[in-house]
């Protein structure tokens, strides 16, 4: 949970989401590195809620292994996986393969935690969304 809370601050909303969501554990020497949630959005497509690192291992390729990981074990069953991020984070995440901007919630941060969210000197507000598109993976490996 202590990890979890490094990427979203709200025990309530993590709980949330880990009821509806799987739960991933990336291990190096058999302590945990990076850990992820999953939440299926629709039909055709799911959410990654929550991605962090332990911070000695942050900077390592886990965070990317861990996405890697996450649209490999979707594809099969859903075409799109989607990502809510700040604005801070928007490059990591695009570096990954989240290329496909979907839409902006203004005020998300303000209206839904109880205090101030910042990301270094950055006051978060607003929640960006990216998408994957998981059939792009299928068609290039089976060139």
């Amino acid at each position: 949970m202590d990890l979890l809370l490094e990427a979203d601050p709200s025990k309530e909303i993590i709980q949330d989401y880990l009821k509806k969501g799987e739960l991933f554990v990336l291990t190096y020497k058999e302590e945990v590195a990076c850990v992820a949630v999953v939440t299926k959005a629709d039909d055709d497509s799911i959410e990654l809620k929550n991605i962090a690192t332990v911070e000695k291992h942050r900077g390592q390729g886990y965070g990317k292994k861990m996405i890697k990981y996450l649209f490999d074990n979707y594809k099969q069953k859903y075409n799109k996986m989607i990502v809510g991020t700040t604005e801070n984070n928007i490059p990591f995440y695009v570096k990954q393969g989240f290329d496909k901007y979907e839409k902006t919630i203004k005020n998300f941060f303000v209206d839904n935690y109880d205090e101030e969210i910042k990301e270094g000197d950055l006051t978060c507000t607003d929640l960006i969304y990216y998408s994957k598109d998981l059939k792009k993976i299928k068609k290039d490996k089976e060139r």
